[in-house]
């Protein structure tokens, strides 16, 4: 199997004046059998649009897409954000970076276990890589729980953490000068409608932007 590279999709594009700098944190590719050993670059594939087509059918890359969107536009109402899978949607995915925990190929059921040993193999490496992306939004993916503690070796101060029990969805934490995580569900959660889904997210962007105001 072959390593498969993420990362800032758009470097220009993400490191631009203005541009909020969002990182997705998710969990690992989904790779059909033959492909595993196909040389993959996330970062190429979504520059070229490589997964526009996909973008509505897919739910994760169409709740990323939305919630990304909706972030860089707080101002606008959910009724009048583009499809995901048409241009000026899907454009926003040359404005964010995209890593997973697992860099290697897998199948469409990730598992947790698995996950968090290959997180503890490779948490050097990982939050290096946060480190470099230099965000000012996290969005953990259903993955913080790999990541939080250890977010303070890398300036991200962890101490005011606001916790939900009741939602999940709900755990963010604000770091002055650095910007907020939230620890969010995978975006391919079923449970929650699209709406709700990128909702419960920008609402903490947007309280979060207050605070820093």
């Amino acid at each position: 199997m072959v390593e498969i590279k993420d990362g800032i999709v758009n470097e220009e594009d993400f490191n631009s004046e203005g541009n909020v700098k969002i990182l997705w944190i998710l969990k690992e590719a989904n790779v059909s059998p033959e492909d595993i050993d196909k040389v993959r670059n996330l970062c190429e594939e979504f520059r070229e649009g490589g997964h526009q087509k996909n973008a509505l059918s897919v739910p994760t890359f169409r709740k990323m897409i939305y919630t990304s969107y909706w972030i860089l536009h707080p101002e606008m109402e959910w009724s009048d954000i583009p499809y995901a899978n048409e241009d000026e949607c899907y454009s926003v995915v040359n404005k964010i970076a995209y890593i997973n925990v697992n860099k290697l190929p897998a199948s469409n059921v990730s598992d947790d276990k698995k996950l968090a040993q290959v997180f503890d193999e490779n948490k050097h490496v990982l939050l290096e890589q946060i480190k470099s992306i230099d965000p000012e939004v996290i969005i953990f993916g259903n993955t913080g729980k790999f990541f939080i503690d250890k977010m303070e070796s890398i300036g991200w101060d962890v101490s005011s953490e606001n916790k939900n029990d009741d939602d999940p969805n709900a755990h963010y934490f604000v770091t002055p000068n650095k910007g907020i995580a939230i620890n969010a569900y995978h975006p391919a959660y079923s449970r929650l409608k699209d709406k709700d889904y990128c909702y419960s997210i920008v609402e903490k962007f947007k309280l979060y932007k207050t605070i820093q105001n």
